[in-house]
């Protein structure tokens, strides 16, 4: 009985606790003023102690649960589809597509669509206790 009684106690006391320290986030995420279509986004403590919490983004949404609140730096990667060659045949007629564009290599397509300083990108944000939403509409740095 003792037992039981312990247990919960430390039941309630875990989700009292647990109610008042976390949050849930969501918004949009675009580039250029486009939605992103794949990718992730990552929330680690601006102070590096503590959980990080990410989560994917699709059609330029994201949806991160159980964040907890503070100072975070934020990262959005995202990526695009790419088309590998299924014959040499394909593979040369992608490379004449690719250096006519002025692609240095010919061959391979970029697969990352933000670039890591994009302006907007790798962002300090104070996460509330509690539901709320943070948008991020992240340009090219000028001169990119």
């Amino acid at each position: 009985m003792r037992f039981v009684l312990v247990a919960g106690a430390a039941a309630i006391l875990f989700v009292t606790i647990g109610c008042g320290k976390t949050t849930s986030i969501s918004g949009s995420v675009t580039f250029e003023s486009k939605a992103v279509g794949n990718g992730s986004i990552v929330f680690q403590p601006a102070d590096g102690q503590g959980p990080t919490a990410g989560a994917a983004i699709s059609d330029g949404r994201y949806q991160v649960e159980r964040l907890t609140p503070g100072k975070k730096i934020v990262q959005i990667i995202a990526v695009k589809k790419v088309n590998f060659a299924a014959s040499n045949e394909e593979m040369e007629r992608q490379a004449k597509e690719n250096a006519n564009r002025g692609d240095a290599t010919g061959i391979v397509e970029r697969a990352d669509e933000i670039p890591t300083d994009a302006v907007g990108n790798n962002r300090e944000i104070d996460v509330q206790p509690g539901k709320q939403t943070v948008d991020f509409d992240l340009k090219r740095k000028a001169g990119s």
